[in-house]
């Protein structure tokens, strides 16, 4: 009776480490094909109350990366966006389309960059002001408004 139940607990062991492997194995699979069309955090900025125009370049280990399309993203507060403009290393330039007032979770829609297939993405101009004031943001009824900016791998 006791050689079974040593046998017992070696097999729901043993079936337990099968079923590990074979999750870790579907896992891989899957993240390997997910990694074609990836949308990457390119940089990510807090927006002061008054109106300002600011540069956006990427963050540092995705500057080196190709994209194909850029969105921006509001994942704190409301933000005016004014205008944008996109620079690509070949000196390819584009002005954006914008739709005015994101708020929290909203994004911009998906924008094609403009230049060759071997231009990079350079950096972002935008102009825009987060809605609200710093009195409101003391007393913790508004804040600062957020914004990421994602990029389409090629």
């Amino acid at each position: 009776m006791k050689k079974q139940l040593l046998t017992a607990a070696g097999i729901c062991s043993l079936i337990t480490f099968l079923l590990l492997v074979i999750l870790i194995n579907v896992a891989s699979v899957n993240t390997a094909y997910a990694n074609e069309n990836e949308w990457v955090l390119i940089s990510d900025k807090v927006v002061n109350f008054e109106e300002e125009t600011d540069t956006v370049e990427p963050l540092a280990f995705v500057s080196e990366r190709k994209f194909s399309k850029i969105k921006v993203k509001c994942i704190q507060g409301t933000v005016n966006i004014k205008s944008m403009n996109v620079t690509m290393t070949d000196g390819a330039t584009k002005k954006l389309s914008t739709l005015g007032t994101l708020t929290k979770g909203m994004s911009t829609r998906v924008y094609k960059l403009p230049g060759s297939e071997k231009a990079k993405f350079d950096f972002l101009e935008l102009e825009y002001k987060s809605w609200g004031s710093l009195a409101l943001n003391a007393a913790g009824v508004v804040k600062k408004a957020k914004i990421e900016v994602w990029g389409l791998k090629r």
